[in-house]
């Protein structure tokens, strides 16, 4: 069921946001202020997404209104946001807000192999973490300040006091997600896991039946989707179609594309057989999506 695709884009990609070089930092990593950018932008950041990049947004005072993925919230001092990549996400900063903004490039987390790598890589929605007073806070407040001390100066071992300290905030951080350690999978499991993850992202508009994801794996399509539910409580499939979802919200959202070009973009030869699918996942036609959730 493959269409032809659409050249238009559906949000702004930018590798730091504004900008569109080609490669990020050498050594994987940029690091700034929050007041430094968003006082450029009347401390507004319009919607848009990065490809490759995973950011660590901490707020260490002020306020923040967070738009992600269409979605809204709030962000107070004491709170740490966990951005993958293609999230769709914007601010609104109040005068006073500070804190940093690290963007770290996915390369950076093939070091983190066997244990933090994976889990991070296959992060695909925003996660925010409330620091509670107390050592740990203190750990992830000085690893940000350290860092962002670090990347504005030469000095001698930079790269290897920064990489250290970045580590050091993921390992911090990571502790405070969602899962406990009794409930992580297998090593191995969770290694698959993200590579089907990385695989999803590359390829879900091209409609691929299972079988080529597993073959990618180097697995049954039987075991990866055992797998999927056993970590996820999802199915393979599923999960690829929950990223094809999202992206439908997306251009629904952040573009005026007509719905037949976004279906023609998600791989759907019949703009029908998408009307369907999108209902499927929403409960909602795609018109009747985008003129409740369209940004006024």
């Amino acid at each position: 069921m493959a269409g032809k695709k659409t050249s238009i884009p559906p949000v702004p990609v930018y590798h730091l946001y504004g900008e569109k070089a080609p490669e990020l930092a050498p050594d994987l990593v940029h690091c700034e202020s929050i007041a430094a950018r968003s006082r450029l932008h009347n401390w507004e950041i319009q919607p848009h997404r990065h490809h490759g990049l995973f950011q660590m947004l901490w707020l260490a005072r002020g306020k923040a209104s967070v738009e992600l993925d269409g979605r809204l919230a709030d962000l107070s001092g004491g709170q740490v946001l966990l951005l993958p990549q293609h999230c769709v996400h914007g601010f609104r900063f109040s005068p006073d807000a500070d804190g940093e903004v690290i963007t770290l490039a996915y390369a950076f987390f093939q070091r983190l192999q066997p244990d933090l790598g994976p889990a991070l890589q296959a992060m695909n929605t925003p996660v925010v973490c409330t620091l509670k007073p107390g050592a740990d806070r203190k750990q992830i407040e000085v690893a940000f300040h350290t860092i962002h001390k670090a990347y504005a100066n030469r000095d001698a071992h930079r790269d290897l006091l920064m990489e250290a300290q970045l580590v050091s905030l993921l390992v911090w951080l990571s502790r405070l997600l969602p899962a406990r350690e009794d409930e992580l999978p297998s090593l191995r499991g969770r290694e698959h896991l993200a590579r089907f993850s990385q695989l999803i992202e590359a390829n879900y508009a091209q409609q691929y039946p299972l079988e080529f994801y597993a073959l990618n794996l180097d697995i049954s399509a039987a075991h990866l989707n055992a797998l999927c539910r056993h970590l996820t409580g999802h199915s393979a499939l599923a999960l690829i179609h929950a990223r094809m979802g999202l992206e439908a919200r997306r251009y629904l959202i952040y573009t005026s594309m007509p719905v037949k070009d976004v279906s023609d973009a998600l791989g759907f030869s019949d703009p029908a057989y998408f009307t369907r699918f999108f209902k499927r996942q929403t409960g909602s036609a795609p018109i009747a999506f985008r003129a409740r959730t369209r940004p006024a």
